[in-house]
């Protein structure tokens, strides 16, 4: 790691903060930033290809941010569903979520490090849940957000679908990047065996609803890919490319 990382308590959670190669060089740039659910696991786990990108050019240097959940299955969720599985609580705190990240957690950092007051420039990222709450910000928090990075997002969530089909975007400068495994949810009787197919319906529902039209939102699908952590890392580099292309983008 070229960078630097940080750890932090904030509210009695743990942020760990990622700074750029760049970051030192020049006391004046403020850089973008990228929220990411569950701690640091999806920027580290593929943090030498980021770099590597970031030598090159072809992705924009960011900062991150890594929130660790105090209980993912209720901050992630947007509204209350029925549990899947035992001791699980789909509790449907996500608005109250957001609201402790745009609220308390970006005027702690942007106190602390150089990040720019660009909301087009602020994204948020996650796997899973972390997806899922991540493509909520979309619609509900459009002033704090204008980049998207979804892994494996759980869009199988009950009347997610419904959700999308009757909201749109408030904001014109938006880029949003979509990853699926298709072995995602093979052979699960529950709304899990839906992953592949709603990711999929999800990605035709949002191309018209782009406002910089179709090209601004991006599915990739992995024919092996299963729901692990691996998976994530692996494609994660490529949503940094698309949601924030360096001078020497393709």
């Amino acid at each position: 790691m070229r960078g630097q990382l940080s750890t932090c308590q904030f509210e009695n959670r743990t942020i760990q903060i990622y700074t750029p190669p760049s970051y030192l060089d020049d006391e004046s740039a403020r850089f973008p930033a990228v929220i990411v659910q569950d701690g640091r696991y999806l920027f580290e786990g593929s943090i030498e290809a980021l770099e590597a990108d970031f030598a090159r050019g072809v992705t924009q240097e960011v900062v991150f941010v890594g929130i660790e959940p105090i209980r993912r299955d209720v901050e992630y969720t947007p509204w209350e569903a029925e549990p899947l599985q035992e001791g699980e609580c789909l509790g449907g705190e996500g608005d109250k979520y957001l609201s402790f990240v745009t609220e308390q957690v970006m005027p702690y950092v942007r106190e602390r490090y150089r990040v720019t007051e660009d909301p087009s420039q602020i994204g948020i990222a996650g796997g899973s849940f972390g997806g899922l709450i991540s493509f909520y910000a979309a619609f509900r928090k459009p002033d704090h957000f204008g980049r998207f990075i979804l892994m494996s997002a759980s869009l199988w969530y009950p009347n997610m679908l419904t959700f999308v089909e009757n909201n749109a975007f408030a904001k014109n400068d938006i880029r949003l990047y979509m990853y699926v495994g298709e072995r995602e949810g093979v052979g699960r009787a529950n709304l899990l065996g839906d992953m592949v197919p709603h990711t999929r319906k999800v990605y035709e529902m949002l191309k018209p609803k782009m406002p910089g039209g179709s090209g601004q939102v991006l599915l990739e699908m992995d024919p092996e890919g299963v729901h692990t952590h691996s998976y994530f890392n692996r494609y994660f580099p490529h949503g940094m490319r698309f949601v924030y292309p360096g001078p020497n983008a393709d």
